[in-house]
């Protein structure tokens, strides 16, 4: 695919770290080249130098008050970048772990997951787990591979209490040792249509989320191997992203009978 001049022109003005601050810095406010020069601790002919080369190639522009804007092209191209900053603030996690198969479209939004923490500790993991579980007022919806015994008594109290529960399932989805199936609760609760179960020939991620908060998103070994660490947030746009993926996989899922 061939690549416009004008594109490693743009990494190039993105790779210098004054350049991006200022970019950052001018995503909040108009500022001038004293104020902006007093953030980042430049001298004045630094931030100027800066601010011309970033205004030559139409990320910002000067207002009649002498301050400095992002343009629209600015902000457009700070946003896309700010998927590139995820990626590498996360680089040791992505050199383990791989992005599946998603559709371009969660692939271009991975911007939205900037605001979120890594959580490393399984046991960290399990424990936010059942805390959304205990806080969910609306639903609860699963996507893994294989049941946590450990929730179920919470579960099944959520789904006393009118908390939808949706569980999917992947295609490698095991059964604990010894399982003696859904208990009686969780059979009412899918009579009554609070708790639904299906599975996915294609998802391989792992998603604990209610309808204020993600416990956890964890993407897959290299190897294919579901690993149950990953990033937690409370943030709206991660929020957003995992509910929108969820139902993504959700719609092309099969019931269980």
């Amino acid at each position: 695919m061939p690549t416009s001049s004008h594109f490693h022109e743009l990494l190039f003005e993105l790779s210098n770290e004054d350049r991006y601050i200022i970019l950052q810095t001018l995503k909040t406010r108009d500022l001038n080249v004293t104020n902006i020069a007093r953030e980042l601790s430049l001298t004045t002919q630094e931030s100027s130098r800066h601010l011309n080369r970033l205004a030559e190639h139409g990320l910002i522009e000067k207002i009649i008050r002498g301050e400095y804007t992002l343009t629209e092209y600015g902000a457009l191209v700070l946003r896309q970048a700010e998927g590139l900053l995820f990626a590498s603030s996360n680089r040791d996690y992505y050199q383990t772990h791989k992005i599946p198969s998603l559709p371009t479209r969660f692939i271009s939004r991975l911007c939205e997951l900037d605001e979120s923490r890594m959580v490393s500790d399984v046991m960290v993991v399990f424990a936010l787990i059942e805390r959304i579980i205990d806080e969910a007022e609306e639903y609860i919806w699963r996507l893994t591979d294989r049941y946590n015994m450990m929730s179920l008594p919470k579960l099944e109290a959520a789904t006393e209490r009118g908390v939808e529960f949706r569980l999917m399932q992947t295609k490698h989805f095991q059964f604990p040792p010894d399982w003696p199936g859904v208990g009686v609760i969780l059979k009412e609760a899918r009579l009554r249509g609070v708790f639904d179960v299906r599975t996915s020939s294609e998802a391989n991620l792992f998603i604990a989320m209610n309808e204020k908060e993600v416990a956890v998103l964890g993407f897959p070994m290299d190897d294919n191997q579901f690993d149950y660490r990953g990033f937690s947030s409370s943030d709206p746009d991660f929020h957003l992203w995992c509910r929108d993926l969820f139902e993504y996989y959700w719609a092309k899922s099969l019931p269980v009978n």
